[in-house]
């Protein structure tokens, strides 16, 4: 329950500030994570402390969670039991049981913050994020920023989230002022670090969100007819999107190298793909083990570092995140992985054209970026992951909304024609 600090000042009747508890748990735990590259182990211990505690504040309600989500965890427990035929069965347990406690702690934000107050929480994190990046300047050789990361792609996945949020906040005329004026910072600052990243991918991820959220927004008052034509263009432009962003036109292909510097395979994305397809082929169910391919001695792995001049030999992956997927837990793994992240992104879409607002256009534009993003990146389910933790958020938020929608129903069945979720 959130905490209220009374302060009385010379003339001035009290003032009341609120801090609520799990907010400031939840925030904390996703500073550990995107400040990661710069806290090093202090960032993961800040993220299991803060979260855990978040879980354990309320030893019942984290049980009662625990069960009423149990369609979340058989994707992670699939990864626990792969320790039984992977590669590197040491690694595989240490992290698929950090896959755990991270599918337990963005469980337990999901329950105890309502949507509106972890729009927050995410906005004034990745915020800070955004506002380090632009004060540490880093920028390499070639002119491309990094900001606080280790790479362009890392920084542009931090903006790209903070430009969702920000647009989010900035379109809802029903926040106040103060919190209308942070998302225009935010969504500023979040546009001039995604093209200042030069990550074409972001770039037009982002853009198909804005205009996912956008449609939304339209809608609220729209005819049927006008819904109609929104709701085409919308489907055409996200269809339009996944052909770009997987490199299917050679015109757009152009428009990368010249921008980006990168070849018409999109960083031998092709090459890539071939490989994997043919490491599935090999252990099509099971797959190699989770976060079993990229360790430094595999020869697969050595192998395309080699081939793909990556010294650090770290960050580095199949540029799809089924298809690596795949590799790593195999066809049940990702067909789990699969009905989870299309089931949320198909319930959070329903819920904000049925309740649009501030929450729900971000979680909706969230989703969205995940899945364009996700033919040319790695983005859910990961360990001690942002990106992951936001992803599952999000799946959780669809399925309260749908359990409070159903409780709000009358007997005769009848949909109500707006459900909300009021903050734990």
């Amino acid at each position: 329950m959130p905490v209220a600090m009374k302060t009385r000042y010379d003339g001035i009747a009290p003032a009341s500030v609120q801090v609520c508890p799990n907010a400031v748990l939840a925030a904390f735990a996703l500073i550990g994570l995107v400040f990661v590259v710069r806290l090093g182990a202090l960032g993961a211990l800040m993220f299991l402390g803060a979260g855990l505690l978040l879980v354990v504040r309320h030893p019942r309600t984290a049980l009662a969670e625990l069960r009423g989500y149990a369609l979340l965890w058989p994707l992670a427990l699939w990864c626990l039991a792969s320790v039984f035929w992977s590669n590197y069965p040491d690694l595989t347990m240490r992290y698929s049981v950090q896959l755990i406690l991270s599918f337990a702690i963005a469980i337990a934000m999901a329950n105890r913050l309502s949507p509106l107050a972890f729009l927050k929480v995410v906005l004034v994190v990745y915020l800070l994020a955004g506002l380090a990046s632009l004060g540490f300047n880093r920028v390499r050789s070639d002119g491309i920023w990094l900001g606080i990361f280790a790479s362009k792609n890392a920084l542009a996945q931090v903006a790209s989230v903070l430009l969702v949020a920000g647009f989010a906040m900035v379109i809802d005329r029903a926040r106040g002022v103060r919190w209308r004026s942070v998302g225009l910072v935010a969504l500023t600052l979040g546009a001039l670090l995604v093209l200042k990243a030069h990550s074409a991918g972001n770039l037009i991820a982002v853009f198909v969100a804005l205009i996912t959220v956008s449609a939304i927004f339209l809608m609220r008052r729209a005819s049927a007819w006008q819904r109609l034509f929104l709701l085409i263009f919308t489907l055409l432009s996200v269809v339009m999107g996944v052909l770009l962003i997987v490199g299917f036109f050679d015109e757009f292909a152009q428009i990368v190298l010249q921008l980006t510097g990168k070849n018409v395979t999109l960083t031998g994305r092709t090459e890539l793909w071939s490989t994997a397809f043919a490491e599935i082929a090999e252990r099509p169910l099971l797959g190699q083990g989770y976060s079993a391919v990229w360790v430094r001695g595999n020869p697969l792995a050595e192998e395309l570092w080699l081939r793909f001049g990556i010294a650090s030999k770290t960050g580095f992956h199949f540029h799809n995140t089924l298809i690596s997927n795949a590799v790593e837990i195999g066809l049940i793994g990702i067909a789990l992985q699969a009905a989870m992240f299309f089931w949320g992104l198909y319930a959070v879409l329903r819920w904000a054209l049925s309740d649009p607002r501030a929450e729900t256009y971000f979680l909706a534009g969230l989703m969205m970026r995940q899945l364009l993003l996700s033919m040319t990146e790695v983005v859910y389910f990961i360990h001690f992951s942002p990106v992951t933790i936001l992803t599952l958020a999000a799946i959780v938020y669809a399925l309260r909304q749908r359990r409070a929608a159903r409780r709000s129903a009358p007997e005769s069945r009848i949909a109500p024609e707006r459900a909300t979720i009021a903050a734990v």
